[in-house]
Formats: structure tokens, C-alpha cells, sequence
């Protein structure tokens, strides 16, 4: 998407991102991400699906303002994070961004309380003290802890800690929760626990959440989610009935591919196998359809 495109109710837009890092050891420049152009509108979850090391996390940490992209733009809730300074980055991660982490303790000091570990979060942003209280009992009895809120982190179960520490993403009422590999260390009933209080979370109170993970099941609870190979945006899944399905393991997806702003369009792996794609293909135009057709060349030229 081009920035003459980007409407004025998307409330995140990256355009062209790309960031590159340096091997320390052996001064070897790569590239983490490679042209990332994404939209996502307010209260929408979002997934974005890849392996390790295709660049999740570094987006991520780019959406949340704890690193800057080596060029492109992040527009975030109408504010240009190029353009913030440390004080602003600040007030940003403090006030309108909330993370959640693959392991818990990123979020939780073990030896404060779960409770103890919310009304923290919200004294570092000023709230008054029973509202802070107020609050932290409200979170904690909304993700089913109620009656664990005294309890520190090493008498929590995985995931209690990993509620807990979704309550403490919460404290400070952002407007985009951010979530990396939530479950990544949560066994299968647990982790559908966790993607339905995430649901339940976006339909209650309209919060935009993006979930990077390379967990399938998320996939298939989002109205759409994005798939990123190599550190590119390279096709996105999405629901052919156009809204959430209550079931991953039923809903119907269709697969559309990404074509960025040069034309360049990534062919999913498992299509290029099954009709035996090599290094060149044809294009094959119906004008009486008006569509276009894609076949594989059996000999190189």
C-alpha cells in the first residue's frame, strides 16, 4: 500500500519497513526485515504466522517503539514513530501499547504478587492508588484469577502466569496489545485458554491485538492473518466467510498472495510442489474472464 492510500481509520501502517543488523563477532551486515508493507485496522486481531528467524519478533519490537526500522515509516494510531523522541517513545510504550510475552517473567517480578505486579505497573503512570487497586482486582478476576491474585510468581501455574501477566499488559488500558509466541511455552488446553481470553478481550472492548507466533491455531481465529517468510510479508489467510470462526479446526480459508510495489508476488511452497514450479512460469491472459492464469515452463530458456 502506498502512503496517498493509507486511510485515516487504519490505525497501524507500516510502509516499506526494512531493518538491518550487524554480527558483532563477524562485522556481517542482514537484513531482518525486507520491505514490510501492513495495515491493520483498529479493533482487529491480527496474526502474523512464520517460523523462527523470519523476522516476527523484530517487527514486533518495531510496532512496540523499542527499536527504530533502518528505513520505511510505522504509523501507529495516527503518531509517526520515526518522529518520536526518547520521552515520546515513553509516553507511547507506557500509554498506548501493551505487551505480552512468550515467557511471563518479562512481565511479572517474582517477588511481588500478582496483584502486587498490577497496581506497579500502574503507579510507574501515575494512577492513584485505589484506582489502582480497584483495577488489579478487576484484571485478575476477569482471566479466572480471583483467587490467586496473592500469590507470586513461582506459586503460579504456566499458565495462571502467563494470565497474570496478560493482566499487567492490561494495567494501564492501551489501545493495541502486542503478543510475541504467547503460548509458546503453554501446553494445547492451555494455549486455546489463552486464545479465547485474547478473543474475548478484542470483542469486550474493541482492543486492536497483534500476535506474532508460530502457532497455526491463530490463524484460523483471526478474521485474516498474515504469513512472514525471510523477513517479507509474503501472502495472508483469511476467512471466506469474512468473519471469526469459534472453531479453527473448521474454518474455511482461502490463501491470497501479497504483490508489493515493485509486482513482486511469493508463489506458497506447497502450490510451486504440486504443479511442479520451477524457475520460470507463464502467464496465460483470458480476456473473455478477465483473468490471468499461471502455468510452469518444463524448460528453462
Amino acid at each position: 500500500m502506498k502512503d496517498s492510500e493509507f486511510l485515516e481509520s487504519d490505525f497501524i501502517h507500516l510502509n516499506q519497513v526494512t531493518k538491518n543488523y550487524k554480527d558483532p563477532a563477524s562485522n556481517i551486515k542482514f537484513q531482518a526485515l525486507r520491505g514490510i508493507d501492513l495495515t491493520i485496522s483498529q479493533g482487529s486481531i491480527t496474526a502474523i504466522i512464520g517460523p523462527s528467524g523470519a523476522g516476527k519478533s523484530t517487527l514486533l519490537n518495531i510496532l512496540g517503539g523499542m527499536t527504530f526500522p533502518s528505513t520505511g515509516s510505522v504509523t501507529v494510531d495516527n503518531m509517526l514513530l520515526n518522529d518520536l523522541d526518547d520521552h515520546g517513545l515513553d509516553t507511547y510504550r507506557r500509554n498506548v501499547v501493551g505487551f505480552l510475552w512468550q515467557l511471563p517473567e518479562r512481565n511479572l517480578l517474582p517477588n511481588l504478587t500478582a496483584l502486587e505486579n498490577i497496581t506497579f505497573s500502574m503507579e510507574v503512570s501515575g494512577y492513584p492508588r485505589q484506582e489502582r487497586i480497584t483495577r488489579a482486582k478487576e484484571l485478575l478476576k476477569s482471566v479466572g484469577l480471583g483467587n490467586r491474585m496473592n500469590h507470586k510468581l513461582g506459586q503460579l501455574s504456566g499458565g495462571e502466569a502467563q494470565r497474570a501477566s496478560l493482566s499487567v499488559a492490561l494495567a494501564n488500558k492501551p489501545k493495541v496489545l502486542l503478543a510475541d509466541e504467547p503460548t509458546g511455552e503453554l501446553d494445547s488446553e492451555t494455549t486455546m485458554e489463552i486464545i479465547d481470553y485474547l478473543k474475548q478481550l478484542n470483542a469486550d472492548l474493541g482492543l486492536t491485538i497483534v500476535v506474532v507466533t508460530h502457532d497455526n491455531r491463530f490463524e484460523r481465529l483471526t478474521h485474516q492473518s498474515y504469513n512472514i517468510l525471510d523477513g517479507s510479508i509474503a501472502g495472508l489467510r483469511r476467512s471466506r466467510s469474512k468473519l471469526d470462526s469459534t472453531d479453527w479446526r473448521t474454518a474455511e480459508r482461502e490463501e491470497v498472495a501479497v504483490v508489493d510495489q515493485f509486482g513482486k508476488v511469493r508463489i506458497p511452497s506447497h502450490l510451486r510442489q504440486k504443479y511442479h514450479f520451477g524457475r520460470y512460469i507463464r502467464f496465460i491472459e483470458d480476456t473473455e474472464s478477465g483473468r490471468v492464469y499461471i502455468e510452469g515452463v518444463e524448460h528453462e530458456l
